[in-house]
């Protein structure tokens, strides 16, 4: 009798821990937590804005997390964030301002209310903003920094309450990220330069090269040395201009190379293509003729 006693003591005591241990489980289980949507450890939120449209939208994006979708309306109010992006450059810059990230000038921004709310029973809540990116450079990095200010139920996750949003370019040529590289088939004078050539977009009619075979990189010392702007008319003509320093000047007439940008479609493969005509000064000060074919296959946009 005193053993079956005992047994009964230890089933109930199991049980009773066993609900406890399940009790808190399903409680952190089914814990309601948001957060603003990011990536890393910066927050970092990157949309791409195409150049051909003068007016496009953004959106800061807030998640719910748990097993089930909210139960109750979840108002969120946000505000700027200046102190995020400090740090930011701060901690991958420190003195090197040069490279500092910049603020997005308010003047290329609309957002009329800083708020966003996640219905009950759904996962997903958005912050509106109008985005005007005519005259930013694709040598820098654009921010709105954004954060949690306060909120109307559940909890935030404080790792996740506040995004850098970035703000990255495009237009039908080129692209800001990942960077657009074009197969180059090139002539200085009469020898041949085959090799790649990165684009970057300006305007919505508007691209950057470099001359020659110089490669790219992200110094604005090159970039203002050897860069050459390449501007696309409707009808496919281009009109060759130096972007900084370089004297260059555009060589119309060859049959070969007439500055023209067209799509060349195949069977299997589709391309644009830009063949150009130009003459640069080098340090020498000696004239310099380029001819260039820039090739790049696509598929979409």
């Amino acid at each position: 009798m005193s053993r079956s006693i005992t047994v009964l003591a230890v089933v109930v005591l199991f049980v009773f821990y066993s609900c406890n241990d399940d009790d808190i489980f399903e409680k952190e289980q089914y814990k309601t937590i948001f957060a603003l949507q990011s990536e890393g450890s910066y927050n970092i939120f990157e949309s791409v804005h195409d150049l051909n449209e003068p007016e496009s939208y953004g959106y800061i994006a807030a998640t719910c997390g748990g097993t089930l979708p909210s139960g109750k309306e979840i108002k969120v109010k946000l505000l700027p964030d200046p102190e995020a992006f400090h740090r930011y450059n701060l901690l991958n810059f420190d003195v090197d301002r040069g490279s500092y990230a910049r603020l997005l000038p308010e003047s290329m921004y609309d957002i009329e209310d800083y708020s966003l709310t996640i219905p009950v029973g759904e996962r997903t809540g958005r912050m509106k903003m109008a985005i005007r990116p005519e005259g930013l450079s694709p040598d820098s990095t654009y921010f709105i920094p954004i954060k949690v200010d306060s909120y109307s139920s559940y909890e935030v996750n404080p790792k996740k309450s506040n995004v850098l949003y970035r703000v990255l370019l495009k237009n039908d040529y080129a692209k800001q990220k990942p960077q657009t590289n074009y197969t180059m088939r090139a002539f200085r004078g009469s020898v041949q330069l085959p090799g790649i050539k990165t684009m970057h977009p300006l305007s919505r009619d508007k691209v950057r090269i470099l001359a020659d075979n110089v490669a790219f990189q992200p110094d604005t010392e090159v970039i203002n040395k050897y860069g050459i702007i390449l501007q696309v008319t409707d009808d496919g003509n281009i009109m060759i201009s130096p972007y900084k320093d370089l004297k260059v000047t555009q060589i119309n007439g060859d049959p070969n190379f007439p500055n023209r940008f067209f799509i060349e479609e195949t069977p299997f493969k589709n391309y644009k293509v830009f063949l150009i005509r130009y003459n640069y000064i080098n340090d020498a000060g000696n004239t310099i003729e380029m001819k260039e074919e820039l090739r790049l296959e696509f598929s979409g946009d």
